[in-house]
């Protein structure tokens, strides 16, 4: 690339940088604090929490880099129109397409990217935080060793340790068990220690007493023990097979999916060929952003034309392209003749933005609707200047 290359490309990546940044940080932040269970009621350190929440970055990034693209571009070419830098390019002898050699090559290498996201990084990470949400929850022992706080393991399960020990053992316990409305359990115990065996996963409580009582009834039953097991493998997950949803799996359980497979057991296999095709159209829908931008801005225009209203009348096709990106693809599957549709209504903005950059064809604004908006503007500048 020559200078003009680099100027051109450096403006538009640092723009393109700094709008996904911003854009996935607010979202993150969002998303991070419905998992803010993870530290609050799981014992959880902070580094675990942004470690764990993190794994959702890539998704984010991924869902969040087409229009970025999108604002990246049009703000570089409004800017450059603004500045007279595309007028001057043009008197210089560069025409419209040299121009965007520099930008086509940003797009190239964000479709790039979003491609190579989709296919494996964010699936990966999906099931990498499932794994860790899943492990943290099942975490017995981080979950009701806190000690000062009434837990609740369950609906109707409550839980409260006086101390922790360094050596694991619990002091002061207190379970209220009342899953069962037709008898209420309490445990009292002095000390306690969670155990896992063949058999599953037991708190062993020892020198205390159960109080049985019926709601209703003013009687209650006590059992003293010196040894007690509660039995905890219920609230466990370690047993259960993970199951991954089609968003989760990797792309070479979507191409040649296992027709025994449990997911498309019971979702059928149009949820897998649904998101095989969103993953493998995501690159076209990129460039779809893309071509919008700079066939409403790529053209030489000078400060008496109307740039705003350019970059206005591209809401209507982003709305429309973003709408069928995600109504398109949903309906694959339920109607499989709907899959090449997918990959022609990017295909055909791209075909019409390369079209109208050619000067073959120029869509206009209706001549009413552009004279009310002229008589408007001249009524805000008198007013402004009165």
């Amino acid at each position: 690339m020559n200078r003009l290359d680099r100027y051109v490309f450096r403006s538009a990546v640092t723009a393109f940088l700094g709008t996904l940044l911003v854009l996935t940080a607010m979202i993150w932040v969002t998303q991070a604090l419905r998992e803010l269970d993870i530290m609050t009621t799981q014992g959880q350190t902070i580094l675990a929490f942004i470690l764990i929440t993190a794994l959702a970055l890539p998704a984010l990034i991924l869902g969040l880099a087409p229009a970025a693209l999108f604002m990246a571009v049009a703000q570089t070419l409004f800017r450059m129109n603004s500045d007279s830098e595309i007028v001057v390019a043009s008197a210089a002898g560069i025409s419209t397409w040299r121009f965007l050699r520099p930008l086509v090559i940003l797009a190239l290498l964000v479709a790039a990217g979003c491609a190579a996201l989709s296919m494996e990084l964010v699936p990966a990470a999906m099931r990498q935080f499932r794994y860790e949400i899943t492990r943290v929850r099942a975490d017995v022992v981080a979950f009701i060793a806190q000690p000062g706080r009434f837990t609740t393991l369950a609906q109707g399960m409550v839980f409260h340790v006086r101390e922790r020990n360094a050596n694991g053992v619990l002091g002061g316990i207190f379970i209220n068990d009342a899953r069962d409305p037709k008898q209420v359990n309490t445990y009292l115990a002095e000390r306690g220690q969670v155990i896992d065996s063949a058999e599953g996963t037991f708190l062993v409580l020892e020198d205390g007493a159960i109080h049985r009582r019926t709601p209703g009834k003013a009687d209650s039953n006590v059992v003293e023990f010196q040894r007690y097991a509660f039995d905890l493998s219920p609230f466990t997950n370690s047993g259960e097979p993970t199951v991954y949803r089609a968003p989760e799996r990797p792309f070479a359980d979507l191409w040649n999916p296992d027709p025994n497979d449990i997911v498309i057991r019971l979702e059928g296999k149009g949820r897998f060929t649904e998101e095989l095709h969103r993953r493998l159209s995501l690159p076209l829908y990129v460039l779809a952003f893309f071509a919008i931008a700079c066939a409403a801005l790529a053209e030489p225009r000078t400060t008496r034309e109307g740039r705003g209203l350019a970059l206005a009348g591209t809401a209507p096709f982003i709305i429309f392209l973003q709408v069928a990106s995600f109504g398109l693809v949903n309906q694959v599957r339920a109607e499989p003749a709907l899959i090449p549709v997918v990959y022609l209504v990017p295909t055909l903005f791209i075909l019409g933005a390369m079209v109208s950059l050619s000067g073959r064809f120029k869509p206009r604004m209706p001549e009413a609707m552009r004279i009310r908006i002229d008589r408007l503007a001249q009524r805000v500048v008198r007013a402004t200047v009165n």
